[in-house]
Protein backbone atom coordinates (compact mmCIF):
# COMPACT_ATOMS: atom_id res chain seq x y z
CA UNK A 1 0.00 0.00 0.00
CA UNK A 2 1.67 3.27 -0.93
CA UNK A 3 2.17 5.90 1.70
CA UNK A 4 0.53 9.50 1.91
CA UNK A 5 2.22 12.33 1.00
CA UNK A 6 2.78 15.27 3.06
CA UNK A 7 0.59 17.15 1.16
CA UNK A 8 -2.41 14.40 0.93
CA UNK A 9 -2.09 14.26 4.84
CA UNK A 10 -3.14 18.19 5.13
CA UNK A 11 0.36 19.37 5.54
CA UNK A 12 0.95 22.78 4.05
CA UNK A 13 4.60 24.67 3.66
CA UNK A 14 5.22 27.59 5.46
CA UNK A 15 6.83 30.11 4.59
CA UNK A 16 8.24 32.69 7.41
CA UNK A 17 6.88 36.02 7.01
CA UNK A 18 9.66 39.08 6.89
CA UNK A 19 9.44 41.53 9.71
CA UNK A 20 7.84 44.75 8.26
CA UNK A 21 11.07 46.99 9.70
CA UNK A 22 14.46 45.50 9.80
CA UNK A 23 16.85 45.87 12.44
CA UNK A 24 18.70 48.81 10.73
CA UNK A 25 15.18 50.74 10.26
CA UNK A 26 14.17 49.84 13.89
CA UNK A 27 18.04 51.15 15.15
CA UNK A 28 17.34 53.95 13.00
CA UNK A 29 13.87 54.98 14.26
CA UNK A 30 14.33 54.83 17.85
CA UNK A 31 17.26 57.41 16.97
CA UNK A 32 15.15 59.91 15.51
CA UNK A 33 12.31 59.32 18.73
CA UNK A 34 15.45 60.10 21.00
CA UNK A 35 16.52 63.23 19.02
CA UNK A 36 13.05 64.37 18.67
CA UNK A 37 12.21 63.95 22.66
CA UNK A 38 16.06 65.99 23.66
CA UNK A 39 14.39 68.47 20.96
CA UNK A 40 11.21 68.66 23.09
CA UNK A 41 13.29 69.24 26.31
CA UNK A 42 14.96 71.83 25.60
CA UNK A 43 12.34 73.68 23.48
CA UNK A 44 10.09 73.63 26.65
CA UNK A 45 12.58 74.37 28.97
CA UNK A 46 15.26 76.96 27.06
CA UNK A 47 15.64 80.33 28.75
CA UNK A 48 16.29 82.91 26.28
CA UNK A 49 16.13 85.37 28.51
CA UNK A 50 12.27 86.54 28.34
CA UNK A 51 11.16 88.34 31.60
CA UNK A 52 8.51 86.87 33.94
CA UNK A 53 5.13 88.19 33.49
CA UNK A 54 2.79 87.74 36.65
CA UNK A 55 -1.25 88.47 36.37
CA UNK A 56 -0.57 89.88 33.38
CA UNK A 57 2.30 92.39 34.40
CA UNK A 58 6.08 92.07 33.82
CA UNK A 59 8.23 91.28 36.99
CA UNK A 60 11.24 93.49 37.02
CA UNK A 61 14.13 94.17 39.69
CA UNK A 62 14.14 97.47 38.36
CA UNK A 63 12.58 100.86 37.73
CA UNK A 64 14.77 102.14 35.34
CA UNK A 65 14.91 98.54 32.53
CA UNK A 66 14.41 99.97 29.15
CA UNK A 67 11.46 96.86 27.72
CA UNK A 68 10.60 95.68 24.54
CA UNK A 69 8.01 93.04 23.41
CA UNK A 70 9.97 90.37 20.86
CA UNK A 71 6.71 88.41 20.38
CA UNK A 72 7.72 87.87 16.57
CA UNK A 73 10.30 86.19 17.68
CA UNK A 74 8.39 83.04 19.37
CA UNK A 75 4.92 84.05 19.01
CA UNK A 76 2.92 85.65 21.75
CA UNK A 77 3.77 88.32 24.20
CA UNK A 78 7.54 87.76 25.42
CA UNK A 79 9.53 90.50 26.99
CA UNK A 80 13.02 91.40 27.72
CA UNK A 81 15.18 93.47 29.03
CA UNK A 82 17.26 95.53 26.57
CA UNK A 83 19.45 97.69 29.18
CA UNK A 84 19.09 100.83 31.64
CA UNK A 85 18.51 104.14 31.63
CA UNK A 86 20.11 106.27 34.09
CA UNK A 87 19.30 109.88 34.83
CA UNK A 88 20.77 113.22 32.66
CA UNK A 89 22.22 116.26 34.91
CA UNK A 90 19.33 119.13 33.91
CA UNK A 91 16.65 116.98 33.90
CA UNK A 92 13.81 115.78 35.86
CA UNK A 93 12.92 112.14 34.77
CA UNK A 94 9.37 110.04 35.13
CA UNK A 95 8.14 106.78 34.26
CA UNK A 96 5.37 106.18 32.48
CA UNK A 97 4.25 103.28 29.83
CA UNK A 98 2.74 103.37 26.65
CA UNK A 99 -0.76 103.41 25.76
CA UNK A 100 -0.83 100.50 23.37
CA UNK A 101 1.17 98.25 25.89
CA UNK A 102 1.33 99.06 29.56
CA UNK A 103 4.48 96.33 30.21
CA UNK A 104 6.66 98.58 27.79
CA UNK A 105 7.73 101.57 29.92
CA UNK A 106 8.58 105.30 28.95
CA UNK A 107 10.71 107.44 30.41
CA UNK A 108 10.25 111.65 30.45
CA UNK A 109 12.70 113.76 30.95
CA UNK A 110 11.71 117.61 31.03
CA UNK A 111 14.40 120.03 31.56
CA UNK A 112 14.52 122.08 34.79
CA UNK A 113 13.46 125.74 35.30
CA UNK A 114 10.96 127.36 34.81
CA UNK A 115 12.05 129.18 31.50
CA UNK A 116 12.52 126.12 30.19
CA UNK A 117 9.35 126.11 27.26
CA UNK A 118 7.00 123.37 26.37
CA UNK A 119 10.17 120.70 25.64
CA UNK A 120 10.13 117.39 26.25
CA UNK A 121 12.78 113.90 25.83
CA UNK A 122 10.97 110.24 25.65
CA UNK A 123 12.98 107.23 25.64
CA UNK A 124 11.19 103.85 25.29
CA UNK A 125 11.95 100.33 22.58
CA UNK A 126 10.24 99.10 19.88
CA UNK A 127 10.89 95.29 18.48
CA UNK A 128 12.45 95.14 15.19
CA UNK A 129 16.08 96.89 14.29
CA UNK A 130 16.60 100.93 14.43
CA UNK A 131 17.21 100.96 10.61
CA UNK A 132 13.41 99.33 10.50
CA UNK A 133 11.73 101.17 12.67
CA UNK A 134 13.00 104.65 11.47
CA UNK A 135 11.94 103.73 8.44
CA UNK A 136 8.62 102.21 9.01
CA UNK A 137 7.89 105.57 11.59
CA UNK A 138 9.45 108.10 8.72
CA UNK A 139 6.92 106.61 6.19
CA UNK A 140 3.54 107.34 8.13
CA UNK A 141 4.85 110.69 8.66
CA UNK A 142 5.40 111.17 5.10
CA UNK A 143 1.89 109.85 4.50
CA UNK A 144 0.50 112.34 7.16
CA UNK A 145 -0.64 116.16 6.14
CA UNK A 146 0.67 118.72 9.01
CA UNK A 147 3.91 116.70 9.29
CA UNK A 148 7.11 117.46 7.55
CA UNK A 149 9.99 115.23 8.26
CA UNK A 150 13.77 115.40 6.81
CA UNK A 151 15.37 112.45 5.09
CA UNK A 152 16.27 109.36 7.69
CA UNK A 153 20.22 109.93 8.74
CA UNK A 154 22.56 107.32 9.05
CA UNK A 155 25.76 107.91 11.70
CA UNK A 156 26.54 108.57 15.35
CA UNK A 157 24.11 109.81 18.40
CA UNK A 158 25.84 110.19 21.85
CA UNK A 159 28.75 107.44 20.29
CA UNK A 160 26.41 104.80 19.47
CA UNK A 161 25.81 103.85 15.45
CA UNK A 162 22.12 105.34 15.03
CA UNK A 163 19.47 106.61 12.69
CA UNK A 164 17.47 109.67 13.30
CA UNK A 165 15.69 112.28 11.37
CA UNK A 166 14.16 115.20 12.46
CA UNK A 167 10.38 116.16 12.14
CA UNK A 168 8.04 119.32 12.06
CA UNK A 169 4.33 119.60 13.13
CA UNK A 170 1.76 121.70 12.10
CA UNK A 171 -1.41 120.94 14.07
CA UNK A 172 -3.41 123.94 12.18
CA UNK A 173 -2.46 122.13 8.80
CA UNK A 174 -4.94 119.11 8.84
CA UNK A 175 -7.91 119.44 6.52
CA UNK A 176 -10.38 117.28 8.35
CA UNK A 177 -12.38 118.56 11.52
CA UNK A 178 -10.04 119.87 13.87
CA UNK A 179 -10.10 117.65 16.69
CA UNK A 180 -9.57 114.33 14.46
CA UNK A 181 -7.34 116.17 12.44
CA UNK A 182 -5.01 117.26 15.19
CA UNK A 183 -5.43 113.24 16.39
CA UNK A 184 -4.32 112.02 13.21
CA UNK A 185 -1.22 113.79 13.29
CA UNK A 186 -0.13 113.99 16.76
CA UNK A 187 -0.62 109.94 16.89
CA UNK A 188 1.62 109.98 13.69
CA UNK A 189 4.37 112.22 15.12
CA UNK A 190 4.08 110.22 18.42
CA UNK A 191 3.32 112.95 20.38
CA UNK A 192 -0.35 112.55 21.45
CA UNK A 193 -0.10 114.83 24.30
CA UNK A 194 0.13 117.82 21.32
CA UNK A 195 -3.13 116.67 20.35
CA UNK A 196 -4.58 120.33 20.85
CA UNK A 197 -6.16 123.55 18.77
CA UNK A 198 -3.28 125.97 17.05
CA UNK A 199 -0.01 124.76 18.19
CA UNK A 200 3.06 123.74 16.34
CA UNK A 201 6.12 120.94 17.43
CA UNK A 202 9.49 120.49 16.26
CA UNK A 203 11.07 117.17 16.35
CA UNK A 204 14.06 114.74 16.42
CA UNK A 205 14.22 110.60 16.09
CA UNK A 206 16.85 108.58 17.18
CA UNK A 207 17.17 105.05 17.42
CA UNK A 208 19.84 102.65 18.08
CA UNK A 209 20.15 98.68 17.84
CA UNK A 210 19.50 96.58 20.99
CA UNK A 211 19.26 92.56 21.64
CA UNK A 212 16.69 90.07 20.49
CA UNK A 213 16.02 92.05 17.56
CA UNK A 214 14.39 95.46 18.86
CA UNK A 215 15.92 99.02 19.72
CA UNK A 216 15.61 101.76 21.73
CA UNK A 217 13.58 104.94 20.54
CA UNK A 218 14.33 108.65 21.49
CA UNK A 219 12.85 111.79 20.98
CA UNK A 220 13.23 115.03 21.48
CA UNK A 221 9.52 117.28 21.14
CA UNK A 222 9.49 121.05 21.72
CA UNK A 223 6.06 122.53 21.42
CA UNK A 224 4.81 126.29 20.89
CA UNK A 225 1.85 128.49 19.89
CA UNK A 226 4.32 129.69 17.04
CA UNK A 227 7.02 127.55 15.28
CA UNK A 228 9.31 130.29 16.20
CA UNK A 229 8.54 129.20 19.78
CA UNK A 230 9.93 126.00 19.16
CA UNK A 231 13.81 125.10 19.80
CA UNK A 232 15.98 124.23 15.91
CA UNK A 233 16.83 121.03 14.99
CA UNK A 234 20.30 121.26 16.08
CA UNK A 235 19.68 122.23 20.20
CA UNK A 236 16.69 119.01 19.68
CA UNK A 237 19.76 116.54 18.39
CA UNK A 238 21.95 117.75 21.48
CA UNK A 239 19.02 116.34 23.75
CA UNK A 240 18.83 113.16 21.92
CA UNK A 241 22.70 112.71 22.25
CA UNK A 242 22.73 113.19 25.66
CA UNK A 243 19.74 110.56 26.46
CA UNK A 244 21.64 108.59 24.48
CA UNK A 245 24.56 108.52 26.41
CA UNK A 246 21.97 107.78 29.54
CA UNK A 247 21.62 104.51 28.54
CA UNK A 248 22.93 101.05 28.72
CA UNK A 249 22.41 98.70 25.79
CA UNK A 250 22.56 95.13 25.37
CA UNK A 251 23.07 95.01 21.41
CA UNK A 252 23.50 91.38 21.34
CA UNK A 253 27.17 91.77 19.90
Amino acid sequence: MAKKSAKSKGYRRQTAKKPYLSKRDIAILCGIVAVLAVAAFFLFRYDDGALKVKDGAVVTEGDNWLIANGSNMRGGARYYKLGEIGEIDGYSRQKGALTSDGNIPEYTFTPAGEDAGDVRLTVTCGHGSAEAMAKYAHSLMENTEGITASEVQNGQLGGRDARWYGYNTDLTAARATPEDAHEDVAEAAGDADAAEANRYSRAVAGYIDASHECCVIFRAVSRGDTEADCLDQDALQAMVEKAVGAVTVDDGK
